[in-house]
């Protein structure tokens, strides 16, 4: 069974733990898109021959993933959902036995970020169609309660009074429903705060619902009898991460702090986090009151004694979590985001560990990178792993990592990963299974979003953007051998820092980089349009600055070839352009159905878009050429291509399948399985989030 050879028990709780390695099926080597024809044979001279054959050959699944998003307990099982499984997948594990007892799928969407029970039942809410579930264990049935916001929203979190009654908080208008139970009654309450996009967090008493705000940390109090709100916050303290509402207290994570309030804003105490510490992830209260909280990014769980957090330990180092909760015996439940669930003994320090990748929650990952390595190596990023595939031989060994792999780039026979929401750059020797880390971005950097290589400077580049709420993107120099990341932070004002292109003339030092006016999201743009900036790597300074198109938010990526750069934006999706690098003027422009990522082969510039669609959009083109349709929608960050030297084929995804493509301009292939526009608006949250 080929999930099941992919899959290994991984026990050790280090993040550098290797999974494998494995043997994909034989049948894997050679599936191709009709089923005849295998990868690499010699074809005759000659457009004919070298067009006849499959366009798209298939290796199986490109990343395994049994990370989890939302989670809750009810009784003696707890119930987690699976992030990026479409549609998404609920499990139901019993506590006493560790064992996973049950999945169910509900209709839509690729995961759910909260869970909560009410009189028995376990309610979901999903992503990135923002639906309420219901669902009850004694019949096993699942219930659509409703939508709750429009394409492309989530419903971030769920809590329920004591009365029964459940609320949701949601992104992106920022609102608080509630549903009754005992009427069925589903209820939009309003907007919690003008501004915040994100209710984040929630929690209830008999009187009031909670709201907790991202990006600015407000709680607005909303009277549950009349519907009247406002902020009980004296002043905004970072975005809200965790929120509970136990013993006429108020308790949450918000940015770097505890914050603890009566029910109506006043005897407001600030505890400050570790310094170690970003962000608290999850928080919880045992029936004493003691407060136990984890967490960002090292996974460790604290204890709060008086105005101070001291530590009990780390079940699942350097991960992110999910959920806390006290159980009946005295120990801790926490679920992490890798798809992990412990139970943490606090007076001991002691813990026991369940890794759902090897059970039925294990599912295809959407690909977040991909690059090519030595030869006959392929390596795959998925939700907190990367995955290296040799094709040939039908191996796969899968390497747990702290984060989401945004970029992955090679030099020699290591791979160079940024993650995602970390900011850790690693290097990662395949062979082995060994990780190390070169250090962290940090400087309000959140999300890597390009990467490569810099020969004159022997460095790596890595371009970034901010948190929700902020603006000021980032130009990282990472030092290999030294270990050493030196940050150029706000590099291009006000944006972040989309896409990066070195200029291809010999020995120019120069690099490129690509703005974004929107910077982290959930902000007010502060500059009118996205622009260009030529960056001197030798001296570290900014040589010019332009705006290829007045009026454009948001550039995606560039590539620069024979001192032209090319570019697509993201705002206005699909639009691309070519601009002289003399003169700074756009020679050519047009419309693609989607936006994603550039690449340069062979002397033509290629196109690979949302939407599952390859183009050519240069040299000296005036329209987009198509160049391959139907490879679907296996991406979860903007489609990437990794070229073979010397011929015309990349691998890439076609569904959730690693795959070998045959993009030789002179062989356009029709599309196998149906090009379905893609819903900029899901794109958009599901890359925000």
């Amino acid at each position: 069974m080929e999930r099941r050879r992919l899959l290994h028990a991984g026990a050790g709780l280090v993040a550098a733990s290797v999974v494998g390695p494995v043997l994909t099926p034989a049948t894997a080597l050679a599936r191709t898109a009709d089923g005849t024809g295998a990868p690499g044979a010699a074809v005759p001279a000659g457009t004919a021959g070298r067009c006849s054959g499959p366009a798209v050959s298939t290796y199986g699944i490109a990343t395994y993933t049994a990370a989890i998003v939302g989670m809750t307990v009810l009784g003696g099982h707890a119930y987690v959902v699976a992030r990026g499984q479409n549609p998404p997948l609920l499990g139901e594990i019993d506590l006493g036995s560790g064992r996973l007892t049950r999945t169910v799928r509900l209709a839509r969407g690729e995961g759910g970020w909260a869970a909560t029970v009410s009189g028995g039942q376990v309610y979901v809410g999903t992503y990135p169609v923002p639906d309420l579930y219901r669902f009850d264990p004694a019949t096993g049935a699942v219930q659509q309660l409703g939508t709750i916001g429009p394409s492309g929203g989530f419903v971030w979190c769920l809590t329920t009074a004591p009365d029964g009654t459940v609320y949701a908080g949601t992104y992106p208008r920022g609102e608080v429903w509630e549903y009754s139970p005992a009427t069925g009654a589903l209820r939009n309450l309003g907007v919690a705060m003008p501004g915040e996009q994100y209710v984040r967090a929630i929690a209830a008493d008999d009187r009031y619902v909670y709201a907790g705000t991202l990006p600015r940390g407000h709680i607005v109090a909303y009277d549950r009898a009349t519907g009247a709100k406002g902020s009980i916050t004296p002043t905004p303290y970072g975005g809200a991460a965790c929120l509970l509402a136990r013993g006429g207290r108020v308790v949450g994570g918000f940015g770097r702090s505890i914050v603890d309030l009566a029910p109506d804003g006043s005897d407001a105490r600030v505890i400050p986090i570790p310094a170690a510490e970003r962000l608290v992830d999850a928080i919880t209260s045992t029936g004493d009151g003691t407060v136990y909280c984890v967490g960002r990014p090292t996974g460790t769980v604290y204890r709060r004694d008086g105005e101070t957090l001291v530590p009990v330990a780390a079940p699942t180092p350097l991960d992110e979590h999910r959920a806390l909760f006290p159980l009946p015996d005295g120990r801790l439940l926490g679920g992490a985001g890798s798809g992990r669930l412990w139970w943490l003994d606090p007076n001991s320090g002691g813990s026991t560990t369940l890794e759902l990748i090897d059970t039925a929650m294990a599912g295809p990952d959407p690909v977040q990178s991909l690059t090519l390595g030595r030869p006959g190596t392929v390596h795959v990023g998925g939700h907190f792993s990367i995955t290296t595939h040799r094709p040939a031989q039908g191996a796969s060994r899968r390497i747990p990592v702290s984060g989401e792999p945004k970029q992955l780039r090679t030099a020699g026979d290591r791979v160079y990963a940024a993650l995602y929401p970390s900011t850790e750059v690693l290097e990662l020797d395949p062979d082995r299974g060994k990780v190390r880390s070169l250090g962290f971005i940090d400087n309000d950097q959140q999300r890597p979003t390009d990467m490569l290589y810099a020969r004159v400077i022997d460095r790596f580049l890595i371009a970034s953007a901010p948190p929700a709420g902020r603006l000021k993107g980032a130009l990282t120099l990472a030092d290999r051998v030294r270990r050493r990341l030196t940050v150029y932070q706000d590099v291009i004002t006000d944006q972040s820092v989309m896409s990066l292109a070195l200029d291809d003339r010999l020995g120019s030092g120069i690099v490129y980089l690509a703005g974004d006016t929107w910077g982290g999201g959930s902000v007010t743009p502060a500059r009118p349009s996205a622009t260009i900036v030529a960056f001197d790597l030798c001296r570290r300074k900014v040589l010019w600055e332009v705006a290829p198109i007045e009026g454009y938010a948001s550039l995606q990526h560039i590539e620069v070839l024979d001192g032209v750069l090319y570019g697509v934006y993201k705002r206005l999706a699909g639009t691309w352009f070519a601009m002289d690098l003399e003169t700074r003027t756009v020679l050519r422009s047009g419309r693609l159905p989607s936006y994603g990522e550039l690449t340069v082969h062979r002397g033509q510039v290629f196109a690979s878009v949302f939407g599952g669609l390859v183009y050519r959009i240069g040299p000296g083109l005036a329209e987009a050429q198509p160049v391959l349709s139907g490879l679907g929608d296996g991406w979860y960050n903007p489609p990437q291509l990794a070229w073979e030297r010397g011929s015309w084929h990349a691998w890439g995804v076609a569904g959730r399948e690693l795959a070998r493509l045959r993009l030789d301009p002179d062989c356009v292939s029709g599309n196998r399985a149906g090009t379905t526009p893609p819903d900029e608006a899901v794109l958009e949250s599901l890359l925000a989030n």
